[in-house]
């Protein structure tokens, strides 16, 4: 069985951030963490690797959601984007250094 990884970053010290991007017009629930679970149960993680889960958003996230502290990190897609609505150069660099 495979599965979908919208962004799969891997370090040098075998750390592998594992990101799901969101864009929802509604505020994102707990519901994913199911979806996580079973994208990770799925992959093939190296071995002496280790994982951080990602959530990347636009239009918010739930307060429950927020309160399971699931996601090692979460990033609000919005606090990328520029006023033309495209994602700048310094943007992804911003978004590489949050997550390594």
């Amino acid at each position: 069985m495979g599965c979908q990884i919208d962004y799969l970053v891997q370090t040098k010290d075998q750390v592998l951030y594992i990101c799901e991007i969101k864009f929802s017009k509604d505020k994102i629930g707990t519901n994913i963490i199911k979806d996580m679970q079973n994208k990770i149960h799925a992959m093939c993680i190296p071995k002496h690797y280790s994982y951080r889960i990602v959530l990347i958003h636009v239009n918010g996230i739930s307060e429950e959601l927020l309160d399971e502290d699931y996601f090692s990190y979460i990033l609000d897609f919005s606090d990328f984007i520029s006023d033309s609505s495209c994602l700048t150069r310094v943007a992804q660099s911003t978004l590489i250094e949050t997550l390594v």
